[in-house]
């Protein structure tokens, strides 16, 4: 029943060999920064981060490249991370989007089976631990490998998660979830649709165009991230979860790191200076118009003229990366 799963894992585990063989010895400089593990679906107020390099580094980097399995006492639902950076001689690109390929057809592979089965999106991770073992992790499975066929002038890490991510949705999303809602809160209370909260919500976005985006505030877990300058611009080129090292190639001039810190969340709580002030569209649901004007293809759009070139797997597997 599962095989079309255990032949997408069998394909992901072999290129991750394949990638482990070739890039250690291309490594001119780098490190990695140890994160405890979470033993509960809760992030600590402190944690301390351990700077690793040398062989050491590259050893923890193939290790972690590999672990798609629960390591001892870590929780359910919680993801190993190794942020860090490798500075090698040649690319490493095509090695990186055969992963993450890979990667993605496993994702296929559970979604295709869930929906043989007829069962609900949730159902995914329990889908995949019964064709590959209890002890198997979705979020690890998924992460992916960034590479950049390209010099940086500056890497920094630091930890995301401060303040709410940001969603982009169209009104028409909204609406089908509203409706949707409405009606299963309409049968399960016995009481008019009409009379129903997501009603109301509904009532009162009547004017939006379908096709209008708006900004939905999630909640996100403090995480690690990094910023890559590629280019003389003063703001970052590329910013990207640091679930595992990141490659870039060695230039003339070594770049500027700025290493992963503790994490302290005391220290956090300050509100950001530069907050942006949102006009609220639904009352408690965290949904927002935006604070400039947004279409649904600007993330396609953005920045697709007057750049050079640098292909990496930023944004999407397999398509290049612009920079400034």
């Amino acid at each position: 029943m599962y095989e079309r799963i255990q032949y997408a894992y069998q394909a992901l585990a072999s290129a991750v060999r394949v990638f482990n063989e070739a890039w250690p010895p291309l490594v001119v400089d780098g490190a990695v920064y140890l994160v405890p593990l979470l033993n509960e679906q809760k992030t600590p107020d402190i944690l301390q981060v351990e700077e690793v390099t040398g062989a050491r580094a590259i050893s923890l980097a193939t290790d972690a490249f590999g672990a798609f399995e629960r390591d001892l006492g870590q929780a359910p639902g919680t993801v190993m991370r190794l942020p860090g950076y490798f500075i090698v001689a040649n690319s490493v690109l095509e090695h990186v989007l055969a992963i993450n390929t890979c990667k993605q057809m496993l994702v296929d592979a559970i979604e295709a089976e869930r929906l043989e089965q007829n069962l609900t999106p949730e159902m995914r991770p329990r889908i995949m631990r019964r064709a590959l073992g209890a002890g198997f992790n979705t979020n690890q499975l998924k992460r992916s490998i960034h590479a950049f066929d390209g010099t940086t002038r500056k890497l920094t890490f630091t930890w995301a998660g401060h303040s709410p991510g940001n969603e982009r949705v169209t009104v028409a999303k909204i609406r089908a979830q509203l409706q949707a809602k409405a009606e299963i809160r309409a049968g399960a209370e016995d009481i008019p649709l009409e009379k129903t909260p997501e009603y109301f919500d509904l009532s009162s976005i009547v004017h939006l165009a379908e096709d209008q985006v708006l900004i939905k505030h999630k909640v996100v877990a403090p995480h690690p991230r990094c910023m890559v300058w590629l280019s003389g611009s003063a703001r970052w080129d590329a910013m990207i979860k640091a679930n595992l090292p990141v490659f870039v190639l060695a230039g003339e001039t070594p770049p500027k790191v700025s290493g992963l810190k503790c994490f302290d969340r005391q220290k956090r709580r300050a509100k950001r200076v530069d907050e942006k002030s949102r006009q609220e569209v639904l009352t408690g649901r965290d949904i927002y118009l935006p604070t400039e004007k947004v279409s649904p293809n600007q993330v396609e759009r953005d920045g697709a003229q007057n750049r050079q070139e640098v292909a990496s797997t930023y944004r999407l597997a397999g398509q290049t990366y612009t920079n400034q």
